[in-house]
Protein backbone atom coordinates (compact mmCIF):
# COMPACT_ATOMS: atom_id res chain seq x y z
CA UNK A 1 0.00 0.00 0.00
CA UNK A 2 2.79 2.41 0.95
CA UNK A 3 4.61 1.70 -2.33
CA UNK A 4 1.46 2.40 -4.34
CA UNK A 5 0.97 5.72 -2.47
CA UNK A 6 4.60 6.74 -3.23
CA UNK A 7 4.15 5.94 -6.94
CA UNK A 8 0.94 7.98 -7.06
CA UNK A 9 2.61 10.91 -5.28
CA UNK A 10 5.64 10.81 -7.60
CA UNK A 11 3.45 10.74 -10.70
CA UNK A 12 1.45 13.73 -9.44
CA UNK A 13 4.66 15.62 -8.74
CA UNK A 14 6.05 14.73 -12.16
CA UNK A 15 2.99 15.99 -14.03
CA UNK A 16 2.64 19.16 -11.97
CA UNK A 17 6.31 20.05 -11.76
CA UNK A 18 7.87 22.75 -13.82
CA UNK A 19 8.21 26.46 -13.40
CA UNK A 20 4.71 26.96 -12.05
CA UNK A 21 3.15 28.50 -15.13
CA UNK A 22 2.79 27.92 -18.83
CA UNK A 23 2.95 30.40 -21.64
CA UNK A 24 -0.02 30.05 -23.92
CA UNK A 25 -0.16 32.52 -26.76
CA UNK A 26 -0.51 32.81 -30.49
CA UNK A 27 0.10 35.43 -33.12
CA UNK A 28 -2.74 37.95 -33.50
CA UNK A 29 -4.90 37.16 -36.52
CA UNK A 30 -3.98 40.38 -38.31
CA UNK A 31 -0.40 39.06 -38.73
CA UNK A 32 -1.45 35.86 -40.48
CA UNK A 33 -0.77 36.03 -44.19
CA UNK A 34 -0.11 32.94 -46.29
CA UNK A 35 1.86 35.08 -48.77
CA UNK A 36 4.24 36.28 -46.05
CA UNK A 37 5.02 39.63 -44.49
CA UNK A 38 7.46 42.01 -46.14
CA UNK A 39 9.86 43.83 -43.78
CA UNK A 40 11.66 46.76 -45.46
CA UNK A 41 14.69 48.55 -44.02
CA UNK A 42 13.60 50.91 -41.25
CA UNK A 43 13.27 54.60 -41.96
CA UNK A 44 15.56 56.65 -39.77
CA UNK A 45 14.23 59.99 -38.50
CA UNK A 46 17.39 60.64 -36.49
CA UNK A 47 20.86 61.89 -37.33
CA UNK A 48 22.40 58.58 -36.26
CA UNK A 49 23.67 57.16 -39.54
CA UNK A 50 23.48 53.41 -39.96
CA UNK A 51 21.14 52.76 -37.02
CA UNK A 52 18.36 51.68 -39.39
CA UNK A 53 20.23 48.49 -40.36
CA UNK A 54 20.83 47.49 -36.74
CA UNK A 55 17.15 47.87 -35.84
CA UNK A 56 15.91 46.16 -39.02
CA UNK A 57 18.19 43.19 -38.41
CA UNK A 58 17.05 42.95 -34.78
CA UNK A 59 13.40 42.76 -35.87
CA UNK A 60 14.13 40.11 -38.51
CA UNK A 61 16.12 38.04 -35.99
CA UNK A 62 13.30 38.22 -33.45
CA UNK A 63 10.70 37.15 -36.00
CA UNK A 64 12.83 34.31 -37.35
CA UNK A 65 13.73 32.96 -33.91
CA UNK A 66 10.07 32.42 -33.00
CA UNK A 67 9.15 31.16 -36.49
CA UNK A 68 5.64 32.59 -36.11
CA UNK A 69 5.89 34.64 -39.29
CA UNK A 70 6.34 33.81 -42.90
CA UNK A 71 8.71 36.55 -44.04
CA UNK A 72 9.15 37.34 -47.70
CA UNK A 73 11.74 39.47 -49.45
CA UNK A 74 9.32 40.38 -52.26
CA UNK A 75 6.99 43.26 -51.51
CA UNK A 76 4.82 42.47 -54.54
CA UNK A 77 3.90 39.00 -53.29
CA UNK A 78 3.06 40.02 -49.70
CA UNK A 79 -0.31 41.31 -48.59
CA UNK A 80 1.22 42.75 -45.40
CA UNK A 81 4.17 45.03 -44.78
CA UNK A 82 5.74 45.57 -41.36
CA UNK A 83 7.34 49.01 -41.57
CA UNK A 84 9.70 50.24 -38.89
CA UNK A 85 10.72 53.78 -38.08
CA UNK A 86 13.40 54.96 -35.68
CA UNK A 87 11.70 57.97 -34.14
CA UNK A 88 14.40 59.01 -31.71
CA UNK A 89 17.90 58.22 -30.52
CA UNK A 90 19.10 60.60 -27.85
CA UNK A 91 21.81 60.65 -25.23
CA UNK A 92 22.22 62.87 -22.22
CA UNK A 93 24.67 62.95 -19.33
CA UNK A 94 23.48 61.20 -16.20
CA UNK A 95 26.69 61.66 -14.21
CA UNK A 96 29.33 64.38 -14.41
CA UNK A 97 33.02 64.12 -13.61
CA UNK A 98 34.64 67.10 -11.89
CA UNK A 99 37.78 66.07 -10.00
CA UNK A 100 39.69 68.46 -7.78
CA UNK A 101 42.44 70.02 -9.86
CA UNK A 102 40.60 69.53 -13.17
CA UNK A 103 40.86 66.92 -15.88
CA UNK A 104 44.26 66.70 -17.58
CA UNK A 105 45.01 70.21 -18.88
CA UNK A 106 41.46 71.60 -18.50
CA UNK A 107 40.47 74.19 -15.91
CA UNK A 108 39.41 72.95 -12.48
CA UNK A 109 35.81 74.14 -12.87
CA UNK A 110 35.22 72.07 -16.05
CA UNK A 111 32.87 69.12 -15.68
CA UNK A 112 32.67 66.33 -18.23
CA UNK A 113 30.00 63.69 -18.80
CA UNK A 114 31.07 60.51 -17.05
CA UNK A 115 27.97 58.53 -18.00
CA UNK A 116 25.48 58.98 -20.79
CA UNK A 117 21.95 57.59 -20.99
CA UNK A 118 21.21 56.44 -24.54
CA UNK A 119 17.49 56.21 -25.38
CA UNK A 120 15.95 54.82 -28.57
CA UNK A 121 12.30 54.92 -29.61
CA UNK A 122 10.96 52.84 -32.49
CA UNK A 123 7.52 52.57 -34.12
CA UNK A 124 6.22 49.60 -36.11
CA UNK A 125 3.23 49.75 -38.46
CA UNK A 126 1.58 46.71 -40.02
CA UNK A 127 0.16 47.86 -43.34
CA UNK A 128 -2.13 46.18 -45.83
CA UNK A 129 -0.15 46.60 -49.06
CA UNK A 130 -3.25 46.75 -51.26
CA UNK A 131 -5.41 49.19 -49.29
CA UNK A 132 -2.53 50.99 -47.50
CA UNK A 133 -4.57 50.70 -44.30
CA UNK A 134 -2.62 50.56 -41.03
CA UNK A 135 -3.81 47.39 -39.28
CA UNK A 136 -1.61 47.57 -36.19
CA UNK A 137 0.85 50.07 -34.73
CA UNK A 138 3.11 50.07 -31.69
CA UNK A 139 5.85 52.24 -30.30
CA UNK A 140 8.49 51.09 -27.83
CA UNK A 141 11.57 52.55 -26.15
CA UNK A 142 14.64 51.26 -24.38
CA UNK A 143 17.65 52.85 -22.71
CA UNK A 144 21.23 51.97 -21.83
CA UNK A 145 23.92 53.68 -19.78
CA UNK A 146 27.28 54.29 -21.48
CA UNK A 147 30.44 55.17 -19.60
CA UNK A 148 32.08 58.12 -21.33
CA UNK A 149 35.76 58.05 -22.24
CA UNK A 150 37.80 60.70 -20.44
CA UNK A 151 41.35 59.52 -21.11
CA UNK A 152 42.26 61.80 -24.04
CA UNK A 153 40.09 64.78 -23.24
CA UNK A 154 42.91 67.24 -22.60
CA UNK A 155 45.26 65.95 -25.30
CA UNK A 156 45.84 68.82 -27.75
CA UNK A 157 47.09 66.43 -30.41
CA UNK A 158 43.88 64.39 -30.29
CA UNK A 159 41.24 67.09 -30.11
CA UNK A 160 38.67 64.94 -31.90
CA UNK A 161 39.45 61.76 -29.95
CA UNK A 162 36.90 62.33 -27.21
CA UNK A 163 33.93 62.94 -29.49
CA UNK A 164 34.66 60.09 -31.90
CA UNK A 165 35.37 57.55 -29.19
CA UNK A 166 32.28 58.49 -27.21
CA UNK A 167 30.12 58.31 -30.35
CA UNK A 168 31.42 54.82 -31.10
CA UNK A 169 30.48 53.75 -27.55
CA UNK A 170 26.97 55.10 -28.11
CA UNK A 171 26.73 53.31 -31.47
CA UNK A 172 27.81 50.05 -29.83
CA UNK A 173 24.66 50.14 -27.65
CA UNK A 174 22.29 50.16 -30.63
CA UNK A 175 22.22 46.37 -30.91
CA UNK A 176 21.24 45.98 -27.23
CA UNK A 177 18.58 48.67 -27.52
CA UNK A 178 17.22 47.13 -30.72
CA UNK A 179 17.10 43.63 -29.19
CA UNK A 180 15.13 44.85 -26.14
CA UNK A 181 12.72 46.90 -28.23
CA UNK A 182 12.05 44.09 -30.70
CA UNK A 183 11.36 41.62 -27.90
CA UNK A 184 8.74 44.03 -26.55
CA UNK A 185 7.32 44.49 -30.04
CA UNK A 186 7.07 40.74 -30.61
CA UNK A 187 5.28 40.28 -27.28
CA UNK A 188 2.72 42.89 -28.31
CA UNK A 189 2.06 40.93 -31.53
CA UNK A 190 0.80 37.97 -29.50
CA UNK A 191 -2.55 37.14 -27.94
CA UNK A 192 -2.52 35.51 -24.54
CA UNK A 193 -4.89 32.57 -24.45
Amino acid sequence: MWLWFKALLLSILFFTSGCGYTLSHRLKNIFNDSQGIFVPIFSNNTEELGAEMVFTNALLRELKVHQSFLITDKKESADLELKGMIEQISYQPTALYAPAGGVNKLQSYVTLPDQLNVVATVRLNLINTKTKEILWTRSASASRIVSAFLGRTGDKEAASGFGLFTQSLIDSRYSELARDIMRDMYDSMLENL
